[in-house]
């Protein structure tokens, strides 16, 4: 070691020197980071089939009118990111759940492993779960994070699980009560550091199969989040972010300057309100919603879904008070008309797509219409809606005999649109491969079924179920429950209250999933086949035919 001879020096060099030996004072000024984030990517690493973005634009070759800007992809999406993080050299990508799970039939067909390798590639640090993330159970979520594969091998080549971490303090052992993932990391993002919380709707136990998660329980999100608060402020963070799959449902405009949101509704105003006021900005998610809102005094953000929106945040940091004194909000649209594909991700693109071309490009039939998920009327029929419905009806009759089938809205990811279906168009609109469960149900029992489209919702806002033709009723939304229902018959005939019935549903329903409890007494249950095979062999049968669905099975009067 050198040793400095102060007393020959001068005074004023002597005091430079002691100052340059002396430990740095605290940094002073404001840091900018910037936090980017997507939710609800549902494994859309393919844009074959893109999503429209919810802003329209003029159509060139129809002046007046106009149309969805085609959005989303990996490839495209990639693109995006790596030019933003050009003007953000203190940055980090964040996730909200829904990463993976019902995906298109090119992930779907992989068992999402290529979803997750996008994710590394990409850069993805950390994400909330969501109740997607669940879909194949508990044990799935972690061959896939830990990057195993089974006995027959892994579906995508070279996959090696997830480089990011996945967090959920709300997610906990039913043993020990203890959070099953890390309920939070912190992170260095440029020299800052940030604390992410993750958490995930309590719903999740109604809406994936009871059997995959039966030993996890879902507890509170706001109390989960806020109890780690303290211990994570006692480790010198300067932001606290919560990633959540939870959001709201909202028309307004994508980007609101005001952060006012007027008319925002859903859950995640009530969680908001409730969290810590230490946390900054809460990255939501589950309802496919855009939106950049400010709910008690935090940033409240969703780039709604399919990788259509990149969300980037601004936070600033007062440097000497370790804390942050602002931020902004913007959701980037991924729009295919202007972005060009990136290289690097369009090879993995290219991968899945010859994987599993050979299956999904299989022809399945011709339409002379397109069918759509969305309702004729507000809570009522829906062509794609009807004719699955139709198609499991169709599938148990061929082995034994049925009466009624039910579908359940949100088994049904996407419209079919092309005049010439594919496999991997129904495959998009069925990918949870669920089997087709026929069981005896009573009169009294069906009416309890159609009752509980509306626990725990309101009135005029019941989660419906689809239903076969020959099956219909009316519904007054200004009725009280009792007597909600009226004139439900089935083949013109008055439903008997003590008479069985053949009842037909999916295997997530037979189980009380999406809160159809009363399902779950149904006897003499029987597994006849998988979902996607019965809409493959009944469009293959009736695909010239299907413009002519009936929709006038369910009516709603008020």
């Amino acid at each position: 070691m050198i040793m400095r001879n102060f007393s020959l020096l001068t005074p004023l060099l002597a005091l430079a020197l002691l100052a340059s030996c002396a430990t740095p004072e605290k940094q002073t000024g404001i840091a900018e980071i910037t936090i980017f984030s997507i939710n609800d990517f549902h494994g859309h690493v393919q844009s074959d089939h893109p999503v429209p973005y919810m802003d329209q634009q003029e159509d060139a070759a129809h002046p007046g009118k106009k149309t969805d800007v085609p959005s989303g992809g990996f490839a495209y999406l990639a693109t995006m990111l790596k030019q933003r993080r050009k003007e953000a050299p203190a940055s980090i990508l964040v996730g909200a759940g829904d990463l993976i799970g019902a995906s298109p039939a090119g992930s779907s067909m992989l068992k999402d492993e290529p979803v997750i390798e996008a994710m590394n590639q990409l850069g993805m640090e950390v994400s909330s779960v969501g109740n997607h993330e669940f879909d194949a159970g508990q044990q799935e979520l972690s061959r896939k994070i830990k990057g195993e594969c089974p006995a027959a091998g892994c579906k995508f080549p070279g996959f090696s699980g997830a480089k990011f971490s996945y967090i959920a303090a709300n997610v906990l052992e039913k043993t020990t009560s203890q959070p099953w993932l890390k309920p939070y990391v912190i992170k260095k993002v440029g020299d800052v550091k940030v604390a992410f919380i993750g958490a995930v709707t309590t719903e999740t136990p109604s809406i994936v199969s009871a059997v995959g998660i039966q030993n996890l329980q879902f507890v509170d999100e706001a109390q989960a989040i806020n109890r780690y608060v303290p211990e994570i402020k006692r480790q010198n963070v300067a932001a606290i972010v919560v990633l959540i799959h939870e959001g709201a449902n909202f028309k307004g405009a994508a980007n609101d300057p005001s952060y006012r949101c007027d008319g925002l509704q859903g859950r995640i105003i009530d969680i908001a309100n409730q969290l810590d006021p230490a946390i900054s900005l809460v990255v939501s998610a589950h309802t496919h919603q855009a939106y950049t809102c400010k709910i008690g005094g935090k940033l409240v953000v969703s780039g709604r879904s399919y990788g259509s929106l990149l969300t980037e945040v601004k936070l600033k940091i007062d440097r000497s008070s370790n804390q942050v004194v602002g931020a902004s909000a913007y959701n980037y649209a991924i729009d295919q008309h202007v972005l060009a594909p990136d290289p690097d991700a369009k090879k993995l693109v290219d991968e899945v797509a010859a994987l599993t071309d050979k299956i999904r490009q299989r022809p399945v039939a011709t339409l002379a219409v397109s069918l759509s998920r969305t309702h004729t009327e507000p809570y009522s029929d829906s062509s794609l809606g009807n004719v699955i419905a139709d198609a499991q009806l169709s599938f148990a009759r061929s082995s034994g005999g049925a009466d009624i089938a039910f579908m359940n809205t949100g088994g049904v990811r996407s419209d079919l649109q092309s005049v010439n279906v594919t496999f991997g168009d129904i495959f998009a609109a069925q990918p949870f491969g669920n089997g087709v469960v026929r069981m005896s149900l009573s009169g009294a029992q069906i009416m309890e079924l159609l009752k509980q489209q509306w626990d725990g919702r309101p009135a005029d806002d019941p989660k419906m179920m689809w239903v076969s033709h020959g099956f219909s009723y009316n519904w007054n939304a200004e009725a009280p429950i009792e007597a909600r229902l009226t004139d439900v018959r089935l083949n013109g005939q008055a439903i008997d209250l003590a008479k069985q019935y053949a009842v037909v549903v999916n295997g997530f329903m037979a189980d009380g999933g999406d809160g159809y409890k009363a399902l779950k007494a149904g006897t003499q249950r029987q597994l006849l086949g998988g979902d996607i095979d019965a809409l493959e062999a009944y469009m293959v049968a009736n695909g010239a035919n299907l413009s002519n669905v009936d929709m006038n099975r369910i009516k709603r009067l008020k």
